[in-house]
């Protein structure tokens, strides 16, 4: 049987502070305990800091925060890199880098509480995916190989 392997990350627990009130204030709590989460699961240092830039600018392009982001803004978004000339793997990088953040803030920030503003929490989707993610990065038909060459998996 595999040896379970703990890591232990220097700074000690994270206090247990109030609830900040402001909405910046307690997104920029959550991207601190997301990138703690990053570090006790043993990503590289070059990978958080890399991704940590990338979510930084993708929620500073949003302009709001990120549980109040609408379909709307994420086109807005990958739009404004598509006429900037960004690669569609950029664009890609944008939407998955909020998609897992997106994830965290669901999986444990959501129980805990909900930040105050004023469309709240709760009003927004309720699917792991979030608004307009699905729809953002069209999947390709699926194909399979066959003893007599390619075909098309709906065909049988």
């Amino acid at each position: 049987m595999a040896e379970a392997r703990l890591q232990v990350i220097a700074g000690g627990s994270v206090p247990q502070e109030p609830l900040a009130t402001d909405p910046w204030q307690f997104q920029t709590a959550c991207v601190d305990a997301f990138v703690a989460s990053w570090q006790a699961r043993g990503f590289s240092p070059v990978t958080i800091d890399n991704d940590i830039g990338l979510l930084e600018r993708t929620l500073a392009a949003l302009g709001r925060p990120a549980w109040e982001v609408t379909p709307e803004d994420i086109d807005r978004v990958v739009g404004d890199l598509a006429v900037k000339g960004r690669a569609t793997s950029t664009r890609r990088e944008y939407v998955q880098i909020f998609k897992g953040f997106h994830r965290f803030l669901q999986a444990r920030k959501r129980p805990i509480s909900r930040p105050r503003s004023a469309s709240g929490w709760s009003a927004r989707s309720t699917s792991s995916t979030p608004p307009g993610m699905s729809a953002t990065t069209p999947r390709p038909s699926c194909r399979r190989r066959h003893r007599s060459g390619w075909r098309s998996s709906s065909t049988s």
